[in-house]
């Protein structure tokens, strides 16, 4: 088993699988040091913008309820855990959004 470094998130276009400086690939086994969830990741959807905190804490993981939030857009790629959220266009090094306490759980 290997893990991600660095571990990267992205939109629909980028491809998943293990990320490192030379393969810059979307980590799919990605899990929250805070609320000890999976991250869980929809392609082509973006969160609504009334998404909080309640709702993923009352939601997650279960997609017949997540999905009245989700919103269709093509490119991007929706990630949630129970305790944060964001909608992600293009590939991002988790190191730089300093909220998000998301690790690769190992491929």
């Amino acid at each position: 088993m290997s893990s991600c470094s660095p571990v990267y998130i992205g939109g629909s276009t980028v491809p998943c699988g293990i990320g490192t400086n030379t393969s810059r690939r979307a980590c799919d086994h990605l899990r929250c040091t805070a609320c000890d969830f999976l991250v869980e990741s929809y392609d082509d959807c973006r969160w609504d913008k009334s998404c909080d905190y309640l709702f993923f804490r009352n939601n997650m993981p279960e997609f017949h309820k997540l999905k009245t939030k989700l919103v269709k857009k093509k490119g991007t790629r929706a990630y949630a855990c129970q305790c944060s959220w964001r909608t992600v266009e293009e590939l991002t090094d988790l190191q730089t959004d300093h909220q998000l306490r998301w690790v690769c759980g190992k491929h």
